[in-house]
């Protein structure tokens, strides 16, 4: 199943949730996308925030980087934070086509 999990809520308990779903399903075999909207910057910020962890673990869990908004934001948050964490996020493609994914969540 492939899926799109969007992080948009600034609460450390939903962007934590959402990511642990993400990772339980990459675990299970399943195409697990994770989208990183700008509320939840804040807690890639904190180096001891559960979300800061989880998205640098991506790849052992074989996802792809984590998209980011293509705006401002995004760009001073990259140059903020540490290389390993930075090397696992990426812009959002110019074209996203929602029915490529079987189900989108929004946390």
């Amino acid at each position: 199943m492939k899926l799109l999990i969007q992080l948009h809520t600034p609460t450390e308990t939903a962007s934590y949730e959402g990511c642990a779903l993400a990772l339980t399903l990459a675990t299970f075999g399943h195409d697990v996308q994770l989208y990183l909207d700008a509320p939840v910057f804040g807690f890639l910020m904190q180096p001891e925030s559960r979300l800061h962890g989880m998205i640098q673990s991506l790849e052992l869990y074989d996802m792809p980087a984590a998209w980011l908004p293509n705006d401002v934001f995004s760009g001073w948050v990259t140059g903020m934070i540490p290389a390993d964490l930075a090397s696992q996020l990426t812009l959002i493609p110019e074209v996203v086509n929602s029915q490529d994914f079987e189900q989108i969540l929004r946390f």
